[in-house]
């Protein structure tokens, strides 16, 4: 009975909450993706196409499209001074495609330039490569001439196929939409993937959850992914795009990585967000909770209302619900070495601070010459752990657990103490869990030695907003994906942008 209550009520707002006019407005019609950007852009790209190529280039005053019937590409950044030049001032782009053309019946290697008049140019040695430069060249694999384009500024070179359904390849993984490039650091090209909203949630949603999943988790995710992009439009924008393709914001990997049920998740799922007051909310989620989800300033500092810690209903019986790892001393040290040359040699860890949720909030670490603690997604990505939801037994330290018929308090640390226990008494070391309880107490011996911690945990992530298995167990126990994204995302709604749209 509570769960159809709970199904209503979401129905309800789901259903009969009209949408503003300023929510319509920050749903976008395409979405740009950075494939390869700062430290990932390169000076040379290739790029494939089944039925080729149109190339739009633009001197910020005049624009023109030349098209190649060639299937691959191969565009990199050079200087002028690997060209020379055969012929200037060319009338438009059509009769410098037929200079080009007299000239390839004699072997040369032509190249059309275009910088608010058209010339002709031909390599000055034709094994010469030089990546690197003011200048993107662009040439294909057939005779057609090649194309020289000034590079500079935020002026994008737009690729796209010549076929309105055709894809782009780039390093092998093809792409719909259009590709564009612009001028990177250190002559390296910027490659921005553009496309619709939910052409790029299929090449999103398959990759950040299982396809053969039960429907209403892809859909809970198809939501939550849409959501999220539509939050971080503006994320980086200093760059020219808005999300990025890697996992730090969501994971995209195109056209070949779509999925037939994923697609259809997205599509039956078309233009519907999660809103809070009206806004996109910042759509987290996560692989497993460990039972039990964060509160967002816990873990990205930002104290977002409807990112608050939720228990899974259900448990989620992942590979990820309870992990163990051992890291020797010398692991800690290799890891954290950029903190190794400052405190000097790490000795000792211990956990300092824990957040209401139960996981580790900061990590102290004790060296040869000073300590120092790191905090929240540091724990993680210094140490290598699946979460911050764990508990570390070695070393000198002694987990003890007090156990009474009111309560349970976890983390006391004894170090070096003798204790009357049911077996006499005992003097603790490093690898031991001592439980205390009102009539009896036990040791129980650990394999962990001074040298190595073991860190038992559970989940994996960073656990704020959806556990992924969650909404597995959610789904796999009859609930919809309505009922999963309102039971993580709390006092939230879920509305369709496409619906009809109604003034505040």
């Amino acid at each position: 009975m509570k769960k159809y209550i709970l199904f209503c009520i979401c129905m309800v707002a789901f259903i009969i909450v009209p949408i503003s006019t300023q929510s319509a407005e920050l749903f976008p019609a395409t979405v740009r993706v950075g494939l390869y950007y700062d430290s990932s852009a390169r000076s040379m790209y290739e790029l494939t196409s089944d039925s080729g190529f149109n190339v739009m280039i633009s001197n910020g005053q005049d624009n023109s499209t030349v098209s190649f019937s060639d299937k691959l590409l191969k565009v990199y950044t050079s200087d002028l001074d690997t060209f020379t030049s055969l012929k200037r001032n060319i009338r438009d782009k059509q009769a410098a495609s037929e200079y080009a053309s007299e000239h390839a019946h004699n072997g040369a290697d032509t190249y059309l330039l275009f910088d608010g008049t058209w010339s002709l140019w031909t390599k000055s040695n034709s094994n010469q490569f030089s990546s690197g430069g003011a200048y993107l060249v662009i040439k294909g694999d057939m005779k057609n001439p090649g194309l020289l384009i000034p590079f500079k500024g935020h002026q994008a070179v737009v690729f796209e196929s010549r076929s309105p359904e055709g894809l782009i390849g780039v390093e092998g993984r093809r792409y719909r939409g259009i590709l564009r490039m612009t001028p990177a650091t250190g002559g390296n090209i910027q490659l921005v993937n553009e496309l619709g909203l939910q052409e790029y949630l299929y090449g999103v949603v398959p990759l950040e959850v299982t396809p053969s999943w039960p429907e209403d988790v892809l859909k809970a995710q198809a939501v939550a992914a849409r959501t999220y992009t539509i939050a971080n439009l503006s994320k980086w924008e200093k760059y020219g795009f808005d999300v990025g393709a890697n996992s730090g914001d969501q994971l995209y990997g195109g056209y070949d990585a779509e999925n037939l049920r994923t697609n259809k998740a997205v599509d039956e799922t078309a233009g519907q967000v999660i809103l809070y007051k009206g806004e996109p909310i910042m759509a987290f989620y996560h692989a497993d909770s460990g039972g039990r989800t964060e509160a967002c300033n816990d873990v990205f500092s930002s104290d977002l209302p409807y990112l608050q810690p939720v228990d899974d209903i259900f448990y989620a019986n992942s590979p990820h619900s309870e992990w163990e790892t051992s890291l020797s001393l010398k692991d800690i040290n290799d890891r954290a070495s950029a903190i190794v040359q400052e405190i000097g040699e790490i000795r000792q860890i211990s956990i300092a601070e824990r957040s209401n949720s139960g996981r580790v909030k900061k990590l102290l670490l004790i060296g040869k010459f000073g300590e120092k603690a790191i905090e929240k997604s540091q724990i993680r990505s210094i140490l290598g752990l699946k979460s911050n939801f764990f508990d570390i037994l070695g070393g000198d330290t002694v987990l003890a657990v007090a156990v009474s018929s009111e309560n349970v308090k976890k983390d006391i640390r004894l170090k070096g103490n003798s204790v009357l226990t049911g077996q006499g008494k005992t003097r603790l070391s490093g690898g031991e869990i001592f439980m205390l309880a009102a009539e009896t107490s036990k040791v129980l011996r650990t394999q962990a030695s001074e040298d190595v911690y073991i860190f038992r945990g559970r989940g994996f992530g960073h656990g704020v907003g959806m556990s992924q298995w969650g909404a597995k167990a959610m789904a796999e126990n009859g609930y919809n994906y309505l009922d999963i994204l309102l039971h993580y995302y709390k006092n939230t709604e879920i509305k369709s942008l496409t619906e009809v749209f109604y003034t505040r």
